[in-house]
């Protein structure tokens, strides 16, 4: 899931208290979908849609060529 954050957030996720992620206002990141949920329930975010990889946009290679470095 795609969120745009609307205000600051520390989240700990329920699954693991130990664990702590601080988002800022304006990030836009992909969150597991029961964390975006909640936030969206909260007030603090606001789902997006997800930008198109490379891939999908046509015309586009399938991966990046590697270039060994000449030494």
């Amino acid at each position: 899931m795609r969120v745009r954050f609307l205000k600051d957030r520390l989240w700990t996720p329920p699954e693991d208290r130990r664990l702590t992620v601080a988002y800022k206002v304006g990030m836009e990141e992909t969150v597991k979908r029961s964390w975006g949920e909640q936030m969206v329930r909260d007030g603090v975010a606001v789902e997006i849609e997800a930008p198109p990889r490379a891939t999908d946009e046509p015309g586009s290679s399938s991966a990046p060529k590697r270039v060994e470095a000449a030494a």
